[in-house]
């Protein structure tokens, strides 16, 4: 089949120009498909092999099926041609279609057979004059070609081989190459290796110093944040002690402002008192004056009844002598018939004892007036004292009301101050805790000045530590980056190797796809160098993720300096705000100090006041106390006065009934005078009848005596 080729090539070249010439004569009937070529193709084949000999007929015959056989490939070809010929220039194309349209009409129109069969014939003819011409021609250069073909092959074989035995010495060497640097990188790796479990292990003592300093770190903000509990606590306890404070001190003025209120009240009730103690001595002076005039009143009726009395026995005995007398008028009117001379000494004696009488009676007169004078007087003074007494109970009633308001203020105010000494009781109690709180916060803030101190020790420690260990880490840092720096140096100058390499096997790889291409039997040699070059390339790829690895190794390390780096910074900043935090702390505790010491001082102005108001209290109390007594005694002496004038009415009353019965024994006494009158009238009438008077004007005498008090008394 290669023959084949290289024989039809001339062909092609020879006919070509011709076709495209007398294609527009050529129908498209005349030429055959072209599924009809590989049976001509054998047939041409067979010939060969059936006569070799016949060099001419089969010189013949095979130019001219091969110029049939080329027929439809020229079609083809002119087709493609004129395709392309026609995207070109697609106007031209048409009016030649148009022109040799035309022709072809007019020469069909004129004798189509015969042209046609000329056209063959010239066709048959040029190109048997052609492959006849060419075929020795294409011999000579057929075998010329094969000749240098086969040169050129053996040239591109020992290209080949020499090329082959420098490309094995040159993987050879690149192979050695590579194994130096491999052991130069293994040994490198080993020592960076070394340097990285030596940093590793560097790294995990820093790790484990910071891991301390962490704890201490933790355990100094754990003591911090209790410091701060602490500190807000003891702030909150403050505030609350502020707060208590403020609402003591609030209820203290409160207390103080009702003290005040209470002061003057009890100024103005004191000046109350004082004024009703003024009223009630001037109601004990006219008490004590009404006693008085009631004793001289008593002592008068004393005297007056002893008058009474006297009185009584005067009457007693007047009656006495009278019931002799009567007897002796008995005795004279059973002997006033004996004598008249016993009448007349009676007479006379009657005429003396008138006299007396009317002395007596004169002076009875005399001291019935002078008793009535005295009576209304004493009536007078007794109105007096009932109108005293009125107004001293319209006044013991206002008193009294006074006094029961002056109680319920009393009980008030004793509940009030009830409630004020719970309340400060209460203060006391408050006091006491707030003291013993301030005594706790003072020994806490003691004990925190003294944890204070021994954080800003442990703080110092930690500071020479942390410098210590920033020094240590500071040298491990640049060790390690001198190391990395190394590394990355290593690492760039194999990587450059790695890229040559790379480039270089890339070119080879070029070349063999080139020299593959060109020697399609040098394949399996190609497939074994593959092989050993993708194994090149794994361990070149291994080679290089070794080398990421240590990359990302070495970029782990650097990102764990950088966190060591921000951790050191974070624990710079953690020991500057805990620097901070105990500068606050040490601040707050100043402030606390100055706080507590406010407090001290206001709690001992509060004791201060607190004692002052005891003192106020236990005067009010005492005042009170007094006020009570002055209002018991006032009260005893209001129910003194009371049960005196009690006494006096019911005085009065006994003295009324009395001087009722002065009265009636008056009138009975002027009664049984004008009887006596008018028996002596009856007597000095009628002397003859004297027992028969005697008895009338006894019965008279009964009747004047019932009859007298009625009549006396309109």
């Amino acid at each position: 089949m290669g023959s084949s080729c290289f024989q039809l090539s001339p062909f092609c070249h020879v006919l070509c120009p011709a076709y495209s010439r007398q294609r527009c004569l050529l129908p498209p009937s005349s030429f055959s498909p072209r599924r009809n070529t590989p049976n001509r193709r054998a047939t041409v084949s067979c010939s060969q092999q059936e006569n070799p000999k016949d060099c001419s007929s089969c010189a013949r015959r095979a130019a001219v099926l091969t110029g049939f056989a080329l027929i439809p490939l020229l079609n083809s070809r002119v087709d493609a041609i004129k395709g392309f010929a026609a995207e070109n220039d697609e106007p031209r194309d048409e009016d030649q279609k148009q022109k040799t349209k035309q022709a072809v009409r007019g020469s069909s129109s004129r004798n189509p057979f015969c042209s046609r069969l000329n056209e063959l014939g010239v066709l048959c003819w040029g190109v048997v004059a052609a492959l006849y011409a060419s075929k020795n021609k294409g011999n000579v250069i057929s075998d010329a070609t094969i000749e240098s073909m086969n040169i050129k092959l053996k040239q591109k074989e020992a290209a080949i081989a020499s090329l082959e035995e420098k490309f094995e010495m040159e993987l050879l060497n690149e192979k050695d190459v590579r194994n130096k640097a491999l052991a130069k990188a293994n040994l490198e790796r080993q020592s960076l290796v070394d340097r990285l479990n030596l940093a590793r292990h560097v790294i995990t003592r820093m790790g484990q110093a910071l891991e301390k300093e962490q704890s201490l770190y933790k355990e100094l903000t754990i003591q911090a944040r209790d410091l701060e509990n602490s500190l807000k606590e003891a702030g909150n306890e403050k505030r609350q002690l502020q707060e208590q404070l403020k609402k003591k001190i609030d209820s203290v003025a409160i207390l103080q402002e009702r003290i005040n209120l209470l002061s003057s009240e009890i100024k103005d009730k004191e000046v109350n008192l004082r004024y009703a103690s003024w009223t009630i001595d001037e109601k004990d002076r006219e008490l004590n004056q009404l006693s008085n005039a009631y004793r001289q009143s008593l002592v008068q009726l004393t005297s007056l009844n002893s008058e009474i009395k006297k009185l009584k026995d005067i009457l007693l005995k007047n009656e006495k002598e009278l019931q002799p007398q009567n007897e002796m008028v008995l005795k004279l009117e059973a002997e006033l018939t004996s004598s008249l001379a016993k009448i007349d000494e009676a007479t006379k004696n009657l005429d003396a004892v008138q006299k007396e009488y009317d002395e007596f009676k004169s002076s009875m007169e005399k001291k019935s007036a002078s008793d009535a004078t005295l009576l209304g007087e004493k009536e007078e003074i007794i109105h007096q004292l009932e109108e005293q007494l009125k107004l001293s109970l319209m006044e013991w009633n206002i008193n009294k009301v006074l006094i029961s308001d002056l109680t319920l203020e009393k009980d008030k105010l004793k509940e009030t101050l009830n409630v004020e000494l719970g309340k400060v009781e209460n203060l006391y109690q408050d006091l006491k805790i707030t003291q013993d709180a301030l005594e706790k916060s003072r020994g806490e803030a003691c004990d925190l000045a003294e944890e204070l101190q021994q954080s800003r020790y442990l703080c110092l420690d930690l500071e020479a530590e942390i410098s210590n260990g920033h020094d240590q880490f500071t040298q491990a840092t640049e060790l390690l980056q001198q190391n990395s720096d190394e590394a990355k140096q290593r690492v760039t100058v194999l990587a450059e190797e790695l890229r040559l390499a790379t480039e270089l096997l890339s070119e080879s790889n070029e070349k063999l796809e080139i020299t593959s291409q060109e020697l399609a039997a040098a394949v399996q040699k190609c497939d074994s160098l593959e092989k050993e070059l993708v194994d090149a390339h794994e361990k070149a790829e291994s080679a290089a993720l070794a080398l990421k690895q240590e990359k990302l190794i070495i970029s782990s390390l650097n990102k764990d300096l950088m966190a060591l780096e921000t951790q050191i910074s974070k624990d710079k900043e953690a020991r500057k705000s805990l620097e901070a935090d105990v500068q606050e702390a040490t601040k707050s505790l100043e402030e606390m100090n100055k706080h507590a010491l406010v407090i001290c001082k206001e709690l001992e102005l509060t004791n201060s006041r607190i004692l002052s108001l005891e003192d106020e209290k236990a005067e009010l109390y005492r005042s009170l106390v007094q006020q009570k007594r002055a209002y018991q005694v006032a009260q005893e002496n209001l129910e003194d006065a009371h049960n005196l004038i009690v006494r006096l009415g019911n005085e009065r009353e006994n003295l009324q009934k009395r001087g009722e019965k002065l009265e009636e024994v008056l009138a009975s006494a002027k009664g049984e005078i004008l009887r006596l009158r008018s028996q002596i009238n009856d007597e000095n009438q009628k002397p003859v009848d004297v027992p028969n008077k005697a008895d009338h004007p006894t019965r008279k005498v009964t009747r004047r005596r019932k009859a007298s008090p009625q009549q006396e008394d309109p």
